[in-house]
């Protein structure tokens, strides 16, 4: 008989709500199962001998807990799964992001964007004869219809400027010729100026920032020339939900404003943006960047990701929300009671994602747009040029490209984590992760016993 081991990808949860029995969740056949710590204690010690009935031990076989495979195979089988994956999403998913300007209303002291400028004025803006361009761009990348994400994503600077109304009208009309549909992420200062677009067809999802309260907000994101951003804000967000629009409302959150998440969201609810099935208020997690000046770094308390979660739970803030698309994933295998699903990448910047600008730039990633040295290709009206090396250090890399992800019980399910910082060689904490997925599995249990 083949040599039986407990698999190196086993990972038990600790159910808070049931004395003495944990969620096992298995991390390459996506299996979860509920089991006593008498169960549990026996599946870790199999190698030792066993005393499982046959249909028990096939079972545990099957799931994944047990297995005849060496430590060394189990690598190697996660290895070809997770580069299988990887070359699916490379084909099924490239995505479409357009920097309709560079330039912005709002002069936010955290942001990318160059604030040197006195007023409003579009100096980088895409024209007529670019958009046609891009559009061509987007046939040579994903040449079959039948395949392309249906979703073009207007970023910026702030896309929705009232000076942009004709290029914004150009973009959205074109594409609807082309099967396309919009969303937008704005600062939805001068959204009310875009309602003949605002529909499910066309730009059918915004997502709008509102950092705080309203006074901390004003303070926060001011307009160049307005300091009371927050009602013409608020006043556009509810035109929008009754035009049918998806709201996704994201507080760029610090150590400063974290604290007004519970009360902006009650003030949400006084509004009632909540009897809007469509409405949605999530937390986002101010990184520090080398854009801001010294004097800027005086007024933003920036948070590690650590203590991003943990001061949420001392506010009594389910730390499941920072992370939605887990949590979902979570609830609906143990409901539907089917295999968790894998998450082979974190972002489409890891495989086929492709955010282009007026200048004709590809760049793989929305937090290295104007970063010339992360400019993977260049379109124009001979095609497109592509930079191999920015390419492939973003693309043509899987989780088990990175270590400790090659190594992790996790990996699959995780997705390894933030490109930008491995593209960035920056430090991301896995420990977070863990901790998350242990809290979520909780809360999700204890949803689906109700």
């Amino acid at each position: 008989m083949e040599t039986l081991r407990t698999s190196s990808y086993m990972i038990p949860v600790k159910l808070e709500q049931e004395e003495g029995k944990y969620m096992l969740i298995h991390g390459y056949t996506g299996a979860m199962d509920i089991v006593s710590g008498g169960l549990l204690k026996k599946i870790k010690s199999v190698a030792k001998g066993h005393d499982f009935s046959e249909t028990m031990l096939q079972t545990l076989l099957k799931r994944g807990y047990i297995t005849t495979k060496t430590q060394e195979e189990e690598y190697a089988y996660v290895a070809r799964l997770a580069k299988a994956l990887h070359k699916k999403h490379e084909i099924l998913d490239a995505t479409f992001t357009w920097v309709v300007t560079y330039n912005c209303n709002f002069r936010c002291p955290y942001c990318y964007e160059k604030r040197d400028m006195k007023n409003s004025h579009c100096r980088y803006t895409f024209t007529k004869e670019q958009v046609d361009l891009a559009y061509s761009a987007q046939d040579l990348i994903q040449p079959n219809p039948r395949l392309r994400k249906k979703t073009i994503t207007l970023y910026g600077g702030e896309p929705l400027l009232e000076e942009n109304k004709e290029i914004v009208n150009y973009i959205v009309e074109e594409g609807c010729k082309r099967g396309f549909l919009f969303c937008a992420i704005t600062n939805g200062y001068e959204l009310n100026h875009f309602e003949n677009l605002l529909s499910p067809d066309k730009i059918y999802k915004l997502q709008v920032t509102v950092d705080g309260v309203k006074d901390f907000h004003n303070q926060r994101r001011p307009h160049f020339s307005d300091n009371n951003t927050f009602d013409r804000i608020i006043d556009n967000i509810k035109m929008a939900l009754e035009k049918g629009v998806e709201v996704a409302v994201r507080m760029n959150s610090d150590g400063q404003n974290l604290n007004q998440y519970i009360e902006l969201e009650q003030y949400f609810k006084e509004k009632g943006f909540y009897d809007y099935v469509k409405f949605k208020f999530y937390l986002g997690f101010l990184k520090d960047n080398q854009y801001i000046t010294d004097e800027e770094y005086k007024n933003i308390d920036f948070l590690s990701i650590n203590e991003f979660v943990e001061k949420q739970k001392e506010l009594g803030i389910d730390p499941y929300r920072t992370d939605t698309t887990l949590y979902r994933r979570i609830s609906v295998a143990m409901s539907d009671k089917r295999p968790l699903l894998f998450m082979p990448i974190t972002c489409v910047a890891q495989a086929n994602g492709h955010i282009l600008d007026p200048f004709g730039n590809i760049y793989p990633c929305w937090e290295v747009i104007d970063d010339k040295t992360n400019i993977k290709g260049h379109y124009s009206k001979n095609g497109i040029v592509w930079n191999d090396v920015v390419k492939k250090k973003w693309e043509a890399t899987d989780i088990v490209d990175y270590t400790p992800c090659d190594h992790c019980k996790y990996a699959l399910i995780c997705g390894g984590g933030c490109p930008f910082y491995k593209a960035t060689k920056r430090d991301y904490d896995c420990k977070l992760f863990k901790k998350t997925f242990h809290l979520m599995i909780n809360k999700a249990y204890k949803e689906n016993a109700k």
